[in-house]
């Protein structure tokens, strides 16, 4: 799947370049700042034109116009337990949260596009949790996938041992929030001074 690329109104781009609307169109006018006219007459810019033309004027350029956000998956069945990752998540800067609730729609989701990390109940319906890890990791495709595997229920010693060497790591439920946060930072090479989104 073709990502499109970010297009910006001359507005939005003179408010992320901190100056007046009119001198970002003096820019484009003078031809400085490549942008493409509308049928109605109004300029729009793309997103690697504006990138482009700060680097060049070493302009301060957001974080976000140059890091896509991180995906995370949360395959969860308990919609309490699924609402309380969310919200955990949610908080970490430039990220996007997607849900499910069986190991079937996880991997359908993963196919059409793999996320950065896979917040994975063990024990969810349909195709258990331990099945899609040993799945995702015996796949070049899918191995670079962190996974953050999350039981409530005692594990067999070879469960356990699977885990050890399939996951990137393990949460016993109840979880602390704080661990969660941290665990999946650390996995996504998030820097938590940075403002959330």
């Amino acid at each position: 799947m073709v990502d499109r690329e970010r297009v910006f109104s001359s507005f939005e781009a003179a408010k992320i370049c901190g100056v007046f609307h009119t001198t970002l169109v003096g820019w484009v006018n003078q031809g400085r700042l490549k942008a493409r006219h509308t049928p109605g007459g109004h300029r729009r810019i793309l997103l690697s034109d504006l990138v482009e033309f700060m680097r060049k004027h070493e302009m301060p350029i957001p974080a976000d116009l140059v890091q896509k956000p991180k995906r995370i998956l949360v395959v969860e069945d308990e919609p309490a337990n699924q609402r309380v990752m969310v919200r955990t998540l949610k908080s970490l800067p430039n990220v996007e949260i997607h849900v499910c609730m069986s190991g079937l729609e996880a991997l359908i989701l993963i196919g059409k596009e793999a996320p950065d990390l896979l917040v994975l109940d063990i024990h969810i319906p349909e195709i258990n949790g331990l099945a899609v890890c040993k799945l995702l990791k015996s796949t070049q495709q899918t191995q670079p996938i962190k996974i953050i595997a999350v039981s409530g229920q005692i594990l067999s010693r070879k469960e356990e041992a699977f885990l050890r060497e399939h996951a990137d790591y393990f949460l016993r439920k109840p979880f602390d929030i704080a661990e969660v946060k941290a665990k999946a930072a650390a996995l996504l090479d998030i820097n938590l001074s940075a403002p959330a989104a």
